[in-house]
């Protein structure tokens, strides 16, 4: 099970009633007890489960404090800023004395940026509340603690909570023995039997005996809890709790770790401790980094002699100093490495405490006293220097970055005698890199360090990495695409595993927050042992990639064993086709380390297969499942037959899907088997053949899209310094090499940095467009929600120009071509108008014809010079369909002769995720899916660099009378390519989501309503610039000597081309006899409104960035939009976006409204203080009023 899985498992025999609002990663444990709840479960107390999903994670906690006060036994399941959302609701919980347990998926905290992965962050937020907290390092833990939990908080009338990593934990499966029905029984009791109070306060308030849980609501023995006490009763209702409450839960947690030994004969403790008794170096840590900790100990001990140990700190509150002074005295060095940062606190959460421990032991040693008598009796006496151990504070594993057994070696390494003795330090990340791949990098870096030259100091990497899996384990990692099925793949493979073999299983996936788009990778192993260490698998036995663009961003080969096999989506019916698609290097690689290559073309068989065809994508994945056992030794190790395999697996696939129903079950099986049957081996002779002509297509080191933007002056939003640094990292697939340096520090992204995106390795298939049967409805490029197939009508003379633009850009001399075409545009549209009836003429039929006769009809000094220029024109255009259809063309055309258009669908290769909506919505036969190949991309590529130079559809083909009011066929707005591009798309949005469409055509009609209005404005501005400019210098006039014409005429001809400063006119005019003196506050105010205005005309055309202001800005509230929309490093939006919390986007768009206004109110005052200058209006009283001017 997963850690999920397991908490559920045991909460729902235990437990009566949970509340709870879904959060990532702790979601499944509030959606699984919810389907228990509805499946009808009978608990331990005979009970229906109960569960209450409100409005939020703080309702949730006050839903479960109200069930825990009628004597339920409840819980709530939440992570993150759930926990902080809750939070003041726990301290109540505390006071009021209850016993509910929470439930945590450790998570990140949203700081500069939102990560729902692995952090201690929430954790250690709610140490201050009272509740005790313990935390699991696997799923056993999570199983036994979630129990534990329960007991303490019953005897000590405290609630709990049990944590475990998210992701790490809560997504990872692996093997356990899950508490029986009986054990939870026996070990809890029902919440309404009565039981001997276990403390004196309790048997003081209660009696001898007490409901175990007690009911703070009762309409039988009702009692007003939560009172309000005033400076009379307050304090000693906080202080009294510390001696007959609090103080109780340490010797309590002992009885309920000791009873559920008895039990299982599983030792649990506060503190647990591994090769403790002889340590010379110790790892202090809690949660999944446990594990690891204890096998690198092991590694450590027997390859290098070092004696390493580790504590985990089991339970967090209350603090067990009492065994931790004891477990670090005396040793040769203490690291505490943390999941978490907290760069202003003088320590980590641990490290603070374990320093107030030893200051404690310490004081203890100082006081020559001894036993009751110490100042601390239940501490450690540390009576000698020695005894005091060197400590080291690490932080690792942040929003689940990996750690691999080489960041804990690091951690002994940097103690040794010989090492470094970093006090604080990151493992697994670089602030700089010895070895820069760029020489802007190296630039950037050299910058960095010369600022700050202790930063390369913080990261610690070890000197090995060995591979710490069990003797006899096989690894298996996928490479796969988000919603390509690879997870469901990998978890059924891992049970199917389990059940043939009986071995320990670890799997678990690492995916981003996006939907879609995103590599995602798959971790599976078996051993005939525990399998101890957590982190990616870089040593591995199978390679399984039903990504077959994987080569082109991921080295998929990579700690692949010697012999290793490796399976790889290929279309190809030939093995020399499959083995030509893999680039020469990663060749070389598979020759070197005699890698048994294996090809399988997954998605024929779930096209053929699937009865479903939404299921396509999902069932390629499922193929593998069958390939693996074919092509593993797994099947000959274990010696079981091919039956019994698919017994298994048939098994594992009704335990998944059977709820879909039997064709579901049996449609997956079909694939599965067909994968098996359909695998093919890629011979040792096509293998060691050289082929120097396998080529295949690299990633472009710099996107066309970026070529064409403009580069910015502020290094922050500067997406060419952002490419630079970041982007290129992410199309080359070393994402985690990114820098930590000041501009990740922010987690800024540039706008529209989601141009670095090429979804064209996620894609099976894509739309291609039957120019002659479009009608121009504008249904497909309405609803695509990847701006990937945009519209675009363009005059017949403009496609010509464009196309004799790019022959010129070429290289190609032009001597005949602007002539002929223009001779050639009327008879090609005869030729076309002629050719249209009900359907569209074939336009390049017909503009073939028109140029064979244009060329015949040339005289034959020019005929073959214009024969070749034509080739070059034609091969411009390339594949590029147009079609004469009746809104753009036909009717134009019966208006007035050669006004109509040529409209085209052009298909982006770069961000469509070939959803096909565009085929579903098409009602005319023009959209049809077709199979991607390299040639289909290369067409795709060639004709949007083509679309890319046609200038967009002019108004006369933009079939709206008035957007303001929303009259007229208002999807014509997204003919214009600013429209249509106001989001670039490039993000993890999962196929063909109708949320993203929405937000394509919201970001549209704003950029439709925004031009206009900012061309308006602009053309104002640059008036008021010219009036103000003329009117300055006219006073000026006034002041000269009117009978120096000579001198005048030479002044305002200096003064007309340079900047008008005070000073420069003043040096101009002093030679000038008869001159007034110049007003200097005057002339400073009008000239400084000169200056501003100049300024605000800038913004708006050239600006920062160089594409002027942004048209609109967007606050964003947590959820699908943040997560698909702002996943780093690609942002969609060209305009200032921000995403703050979960329930706040109102609340800060109001501050930045009103921020934002006064930032265009300095604007508008510019404007009215210069009409009033130029209307001679503008007096020295009117100050104080422009001082408070407001947008209101």
């Amino acid at each position: 099970m997963d850690g999920c899985t397991v908490a559920i498992a045991c909460e729902r025999e235990s437990t009566d009633a949970a509340g709870a609002y879904p959060i990532t990663p702790s979601t499944q444990m509030g959606e699984f007890w919810a389907e228990a709840a509805a499946a009808g479960h009978i608990n331990i107390s005979d009970r229906p489960l109960i569960f209450v999903e409100p409005e939020g994670e703080h309702a949730a906690a006050a839903v479960t404090a109200g069930m825990s006060m009628t004597g339920l036994r409840a819980a709530n399941f939440s992570s993150g800023q759930g926990i902080a959302y809750m939070h003041e609701s726990l301290y109540a919980a505390v006071g009021k004395r209850l016993t509910y347990v929470l439930n945590i998926g450790a998570r990140a905290m949203t700081k500069a940026s939102l990560n729902v992965h692995a952090g201690h962050d929430d954790y250690h937020c709610i140490e201050d509340t009272g509740f005790f907290q313990l935390f699991a390092k696997n799923a056993q833990e999570v199983a036994d603690l979630n129990i534990i939990s329960h007991r303490i908080a019953e005897l000590s009338l405290n609630p709990g909570a049990i944590a475990q990593d998210g992701f790490l934990t809560t997504h990872l499966i692996e093997s356990l023995l899950t508490p029986e029905r009986d054990l939870i029984a026996e070990y809890l009791g029902r919440p309404d039997d009565i039981i001997e109070c276990p403390t004196p306060a309790q048997k003081m308030i209660y009696g001898d005996t007490r409901r175990r849980v007690p009911e703070v609501w009762d309409v039988d023995n009702p009692v007003m809890a939560g009172v309000v006490q005033n400076q009379d009763s307050y304090m000693q209702s906080v202080a009294a709790q510390r001696p007959f409450f609090f103080d109780h839960i340490r010797a309590l947690a002992d009885q309920a770790f000791g009873e559920f030994f008895q039990l299982t004969g599983r030792q649990y403790g506060r503190v647990g401790s591994y090769r403790m008794e002889d340590a010379d170096y110790v790892i202090v840590g809690q949660g999944s980094m446990v594990s690891s900790a204890e096998v690198v100990a092991d590694y450590l001990r027997d390859t290098r002699g070092l004696k390493i140990g580790v504590v985990n700190m089991t339970m967090w509150r209350p603090f067990p100093g009492d065994l931790i002074g004891g477990l670090l005295r005396g040793r040769k060095g203490v690291a505490v490495l943390e999941r978490l940062d907290q760069p202003l606190a003088v320590d980590l959460p641990m490290m603070r405490e374990i320093r107030a421990t030893i200051a404690k032991c310490v004081e203890n040693g100082a006081s020559g006293a001894a036993g009751n008598s110490l100042p601390h009796a239940d501490h450690a006496v540390y009576s000698k220097i020695t005894d005091t151990s060197p400590l080291y504070s690490g932080s690792f594993g942040m929003g689940s970055r990996d750690l691999q057994p080489e960041g804990l070696i690091a951690t002994i390494e940097n103690m040794l005698e010989d090492g470094r003795r970093q006090k604080l330090f990151y493992l697994s990340i670089d602030f700089v890199r010895d070895d820069p791949g760029t020489p802007k990098e190296r630039t950037h870096q050299e910058q960095i360090i010369d600022a700050y030259p202790h930063v390369k100091d913080l990261s610690l990497h070890g000197s090995e990495n060995p591979n710490l899996m069990p003797e006899g384990a096989i690894t298996v990692r996928f490479h796969s695409v988000g919603g390509w099925g690879a997870i469901t793949t990998g978890k059924n493979l891992a049970m199917t595993l389990f059940d043939l073999l009986g071995y320990h299983i670890k799997a678990n996936p690492k995916y981003g927050s996006e939907k879609k788009g995103q590599p995602t990778t798959y971790y599976l192993s078996a051993a005939p042992e525990p399998i101890r260490v957590n982190c990616e698998y870089i040593y591995v036995d199978v390679v399984l990639s039903p990504d077959p663009k994987v080569l082109k961003h991921t080295n998929a080969l990579a700690g692949l064993k010697e012999g290793g096999v490796f399976v790889i989506q290929s279309d190809h019916e030939s093995a020399a086709g499959a083995w030509a698609d893999i680039p020469k290097h990663y060749q070389d690689t598979i020759r070197d380390g005699k890698i048994r290559v294996f090809y399988i073309d997954g998605f024929k068989i779930a096209r053929e297969e699937a009865s479903d065809p939404e299921l396509q994508l999902r069932m390629q994945g499922i193929a593998f499942q069958g390939a693996f056992f074919k092509a593993s030794p797994v099947m000959g190790q274990a010696g079981f037959t091919e039956e019994k395999l698919f017994v298994a697996i048939e098994d594992q696939l009704q335990y998944k899907f059977g709820s879909k129903g039997a064709r579901v079950v049996e449609d997956n099986l079909r694939v599965v088997r067909r994968g098996y049957d359909e695998i093919y081996e890629i011979p040792t002779e096509v293998i060691e053949a050289r082929d120097t002509d396998s080529q295949i297509v690299q990633i472009e080191p710099l996107p066309d899209s970026l070529k064409r933007l403009p580069q910015g002056s502020a290094p922050t939003t500067d997406i060419h310094r952002f490419w630079e640094q970041t982007g290129h990292l992410y199309a080359k697939g070393l994402g985690n090499d990114v820098l930590a340096d000041p501009f990740t520090s922010l987690s800024w992204m540039p706008a529209v940095s989601a141009t670095f995106r090429n979804m064209t390795g996620i894609r099976y298939q894509h739309p291609a467009w039957i120019a002659e049967n479009c009608t121009a409805c504008g249904n497909c490029y309405t609803v695509c929600p990847d701006t990937a197939i945009p519209g675009l009508v363009n005059d017949i003379g403009d496609i010509f120009e464009t196309a004799i633009n790019r022959v010129r850009r070429s290289g190609t001399e032009v001597k005949h071509l602007p002539r002929a075409v223009r001779q050639m545009e009327g008879k090609l549209r005869d030729k076309i108008t002629l050719g249209t009836n009900g359907k569209s003429a074939d336009v390049t039929a017909a503009l073939d014809e028109v140029i064979a006769e244009t060329v015949g009809a040339a005289d034959e000094a020019t005929r073959a010079e214009m024969q070749q220029e034509f080739k070059a024109l034609k091969a411009e255009i390339g594949d590029f369909q147009f079609s004469a259809t009746r809104p753009y063309y036909t009717v134009h055309e019966n208006k007035a002769k050669g006004t109509g258009g040529l409209f085209s669908i052009t298909v982006n290769p770069y961000t469509c995720k070939g959803c096909m909506e565009c085929v579903e919505v098409c009602d005319d036969d023009a959209l049809r899916p077709v199979p991607q190949t390299e040639d289909s991309i290369q067409t795709l590529e060639k004709t949007w660099d083509f679309w890319m130079d046609l200038p967009t559809t002019k108004e006369k083909f933009i079939r709206v009378d008035d957007l303001e009011e929303g009259i007229g066929a208002l999807e014509t707005i997204l003919l214009d390519k600013a429209n249509y591009g106001s989001l670039a798309s490039g993000d993890g949005a999962c196929m063909g989501c109708s949320e993203k469409t929405v937000m394509h055509l919201f970001t549209a009609t704003v950029e439709a309503l925004m031009q206009p209005r900012i061309k308006k404005h602009v053309a104002y501005l640059g008036e008021l610039v010219d009036k103000l400019e003329k009117h300055i210098r006219l006073r000026l006039v006034e002041k000269m000597d009117v009978s120096d014409t000579a001198a005048i005429d030479r002044v305002m001809a200096e003064l007309k081309d340079s900047e008008l400063t005070l000073a420069g006119v003043a040096s101009q005019m002093e030679s000038m006899k008869g001159t007034d003196p110049i007003d200097p506050d005057w002339f400073k105010k009008a000239t400084g409104l000169l200056k501003r205005l100049k300024d605000l005309r800038w913004k708006y055309t050239d600006g920062i960035t160089g594409q002027g202001r942004s048209r609109m800005g967007m606050l964003n509230s947590t959820g699908c939009t943040s997560v698909w929309g702002s996943t780093y490093p690609f942002n969609p939006y060209p305009f200032p976006w921000a995403n703050h919390l979960f329930q706040d986007s109102p609340s800060v768009a109001m501050g930045v409204f009103e921020g934002h206004m006064s930032k265009m109110a300095d604007g508008f005052r510019t404007i009215r203080m210069a009409e009033l200058e130029l209307e001679g209006k503008l007096q020295p009283e009117l100050e104080d009023e422009f001082r408070r001017f407001d947008w209101n």
